[in-house]
């Protein structure tokens, strides 16, 4: 007897010592250079002075991170010449790594490895292009011309089941750790400093699980019921199918003038490019501890109710969820799972005496909807407007709805945006 679920999907900042462009021995005292950082979030702002935008140092939390807070930033100066014009952008910071700056929080400031100043000359200015990568890895940063293409750059990047890339805005023609009017955040305690404003370029997932219906009372006989236990098994994805490796290229045409941030183009389809070698996840994808899926609900020893439970678990990301390449979903992306119904009638169920037990494994149901297929249920085709990929800065909810009264199998799914892009603001450093 085929039996009713439901799947709903929610797409939920010189020298080593210092640098320093004095006019005169008079010149205005050396400031050193710093950020405020926040991470942007697509939400209502209910504070004015934050722009809704949250902490990166909450953001971190979420990889185990407490201590030690850092990002990477390259900056760039556009220096005034003596003949009145201004030369073209050339590398500012002298960091081990290809002029890479390690951006750290402590005491409400968060400043580079090394200390710089900034220019003194009232037509120079430094350009900001700053990331995060839990990885440690570094995208190439390209700037060479005022007017011309910025891009940050990463190749072949690996994407783990707990993991984050963040970039953030472009930060151009500074000139002091004073931020324009609106682009200050106040967030963990910085006050000033280079507006630092990150967005995710990862998708994360989550699944969960409920019952439609778990009792129904019998509508000639008063005071009886038919009482359904719901319990699943063999929850798993599909193995080799989902891609977790790639590229990233981010594009702008850089500022001229202006003392501005300044987002960057995405790829099409907000998804990340091909890896020259392509793999897939292979394991951590079932039911055994460790896994995507270790929970008791997953596993069946603990039956569905009304409410949704979550079957992914806490072993990577907050909430439940785990990160994923932003990617097409193929047709051979699938998930698979049995579940068994007890059914019982009785007055209550306690003493309720069994009807029936049966095992429903969805795999079985090949050929019955365009959607199931033998390895599973296709995560790209169901519903209406089906979820047809994973894009940067969204997350993703798949809710399994199992109704034991109907033999009809339907699904709904939806759509939403996440909180999608997050965001952080960082005072280089304080003054």
């Amino acid at each position: 007897m085929k039996k009713y679920f439901i799947i709903a999907a929610v797409a939920l900042v010189a020298s080593a010592a210092c640098t320093k462009i004095e006019t005169s021995e008079t010149a205005t005292p050396d400031v050193k250079i710093g950020y405020q950082v926040a991470t942007y979030l697509n939400q209502t702002k209910a504070d004015p002075d934050t722009h809704g935008h949250t902490s990166f140092i909450d953001e971190l939390k979420e990889l185990k991170i407490t201590s030690g807070q850092s990002f990477k930033s390259k900056a760039f100066i556009h220096a005034a010449q003596a003949n009145g014009t201004v030369a073209a952008p050339v590398a500012f910071f002298n960091g081990a790594d290809n002029g890479i700056e390690t951006i750290s929080y402590a005491s409400s400031k968060w400043e580079p490895a090394h200390t710089y100043y900034w220019p003194k000359a009232a037509n120079s200015s430094l350009s900001f292009f700053s990331w995060y990568d839990f990885s440690g890895a570094n995208p190439t940063v390209t700037y060479t011309t005022d007017g011309g293409s910025a891009t940050l750059a990463w190749g072949d990047r690996t994407v783990a089941l707990m993991d984050n890339v963040m970039y953030a805005d472009a930060a151009y023609h500074y000139k002091s750790n004073t931020p324009a009017s609106g682009q200050a955040h106040k967030l963990d305690g910085v006050t000033e400093g280079v507006p630092t404003l990150f967005h995710h370029a990862l998708a994360k997932v989550r699944f969960t699980a409920a019952v439609k219906i778990d009792q129904k009372e019998d509508s000639k006989n008063s005071g009886y019921y038919t009482f359904w236990t719901v319990t699943l098994s063999d929850v798993a994805l599909s193995s080799g199918t989902i891609k977790n490796n790639g590229t990233l290229s981010l594009t702008q045409t850089s500022q001229t003038t202006a003392t501005t941030q300044q987002a960057w183009t995405l790829p099409t389809n907000s998804i990340w490019g091909a890896a020259s070698s392509q793999t897939y996840l292979t394991s951590k994808l079932g039911t055994a501890s460790g896994d995507i899926f270790d929970t008791d609900v997953a596993k069946g020893s603990t039956a569905l109710t009304t409410t949704a439970a979550a079957l992914t678990g806490t072993n990577f990301m907050a909430d439940t969820y785990f990160t994923v390449l932003p990617q097409d979903v193929a047709n051979d992306v699938t998930i698979t799972f049995k579940y068994t119904i007890v059914t019982k009638y009785g007055t209550d169920l306690a003493s309720a005496k069994t009807v029936s037990t049966e095992t429903v494994n969805v795999n079985e149901l090949a050929g019955t909807a365009a959607y199931y297929t033998s390895t599973g249920v296709k995560l790209n085709a169901i519903g209406d407007t089906p979820i047809a990929r994973w894009q940067m800065n969204h997350r993703y909810v798949y809710n399994i709805i199992i109704n034991p009264e109907t033999a009809t199998i339907l699904y709904d799914p939806a759509v939403e945006d996440w909180a999608a892009e997050e965001s952080a603001s960082v005072t280089v450093p304080k003054a």
